[in-house]
């Protein structure tokens, strides 16, 4: 599973940079892989999660964000979700 660090920031406050994160998540079952700097002045890193079949719930970004709220203790914030009214429906 790949995700990028600062994407993961947007949904969990994180008490710790990327290396200190993978390491907790390591000890949690939840491996990395791999990790790129993504350079070009992103200031980002590309995580990638090795994610066991008993582990499907890792697959999104949203199921690391709530792993990481398992070790911090830190709330996820779900992203907010707008439909505009009107317009189309299902069928048409």
């Amino acid at each position: 599973m790949k995700t990028t660090y600062n994407w993961l920031k947007d949904y969990i406050d994180i008490p710790w940079d990327w290396r200190g994160l993978t390491e907790r998540l390591t000890m949690a079952g939840l491996a990395l892989e791999g990790a790129e700097d993504l350079g070009a002045g992103l200031d980002d890193v590309l995580l990638d999660f090795e994610v066991t079949p008993n582990r499907p719930d890792c697959l999104s970004v949203l199921g690391i964000a709530r792993e990481v709220s398992a070790l911090t203790g830190n709330p996820v914030r779900c992203p907010a979700v707008s439909m505009p009214e009107g317009g189309r429906t299902i069928g048409d």
